[in-house]
């Protein structure tokens, strides 16, 4: 890969199938992809870097409650559903969170990787 390896692992990133959102330890955000964007119906998504995940996802409480649990409990969540709205319509989001840690194992963030499951088999 080369000198391009940053490059390489953006646009990885970029066209994941799933929304990925990720949240440094301090509350900022440190990237959403555009998947992310699309899945919520959530324009600004690109502009929310650097922003406060509290305030950014104040349009989205169960998602910010979902970003607030990993960030504060440490745990890390595997397969689990929330529903969230949009035009008032409930979107069912399928999620799993993780932390993100350096080698040394101090931790950085968390990471939220989701898919819209409404039509899918979700909660009803």
């Amino acid at each position: 890969m080369g000198q391009n390896t940053a490059e390489y692992f953006q646009c990885i990133l970029d066209n994941l199938t799933g929304g990925l959102i990720s949240v440094e330890m301090d509350g900022k955000i440190a990237y959403v992809n555009p998947m992310a964007g699309k899945i919520l119906h959530w324009p600004e998504a690109g502009r929310s870097v650097g922003r406060d995940y509290i305030s950014a996802f104040e349009n989205f409480p169960a998602l910010k409650a979902v970003i607030k649990e990993a960030l504060e409990s440490g745990k890390t969540v595997r397969r689990a559903e929330v529903s969230v709205l949009h035009a008032d319509v409930p979107l069912v989001i399928g999620y799993s969170t993780t932390h993100v840690k350096t080698p040394e194992g101090k931790d950085l963030g968390v990471t939220v990787i989701f898919q819209d499951i409404s039509f899918s088999g979700g909660k009803k």
